[in-house]
């Protein structure tokens, strides 16, 4: 099986990240509603089309500067605070790999990092503030850790996707410190974060293209 992701595959990955979000755009309104105004879903849904819609007319082979141009679609797709912060993080990630026509396992690893610092230093949070990095962390360290021990890109990304998705619902018991949420208090406790869920959702659909891409 092969190890790198070329142009095509990068592009059927977002597709699969755009799928996992119109797929839960309900899911991820009711989260909101509970903690903010509602249209989480909706702006990730509509976020990712507008990156998708990009990738399949670009006529640029550069995988780092497709997704640059890519993250300022989805800016100006979506005003809102999830589409900024999205858009910022991806941005981030394809300055992290311009030049780049493929990505090694650990230049997929180098995007997810970049991802993450782009979400700390425009959203001012850390770990453990009930945010989106509270699931993207937990699976870029779970990257970390596969690759270590040698594991494969596809079971690299298994493991990230499983502990997105365990840091996501580990906010349930968190108290929202940042944004619309933080006004709730102690009683933003007992809802999970739909950041994280979104987090979660982004490294799922990531991982399921990647499977599919390299048994192709």
């Amino acid at each position: 099986m092969r190890e790198t992701l070329v142009f095509e595959d990068v592009q059927a990955v977002l597709q699969e990240v755009g799928k996992r979000m119109d797929e839960n755009k309900d899911f991820l309104c009711q989260l909101d509603g509970a903690l903010g105004d509602g249209d989480i879903g909706l702006t990730m849904s509509n976020g990712f089309r507008a990156v998708n819609d990009h990738l399949i007319a670009t006529a640029e082979s550069d995988i780092g500067k497709a997704l640059m141009s890519a993250a300022l679609e989805m800016g100006e797709a979506v005003a809102s605070t999830m589409g900024t912060l999205m858009s910022s993080a991806l941005f981030r990630a394809g300055k992290a790999i311009q030049g780049k026509t493929e990505l090694a396992p650990d230049e997929v690893i180098l995007l997810f990092q970049a991802i993450v610092q782009g979400l700390k230093e425009r959203g001012k949070a850390n770990v453990g503030d009930k945010t989106i990095l509270d699931s993207l962390v937990p699976a870029v360290e779970a990257m970390q850790k596969a690759r270590g021990e040698g594991k494969s890109l596809v079971e690299t990304m298994l493991a990230a996707s499983e502990a997105a998705d365990k840091g996501a619902k580990e906010t349930i018991d968190m108290q929202s410190l940042h944004g619309r949420a933080a006004r709730y208090l102690e009683r933003s406790i007992g809802h999970q974060d739909p950041g994280a869920a979104v987090g979660a959702l982004f490294v799922k659909g990531f991982s399921d293209g990647i499977t599919a891409a390299m048994l192709r």
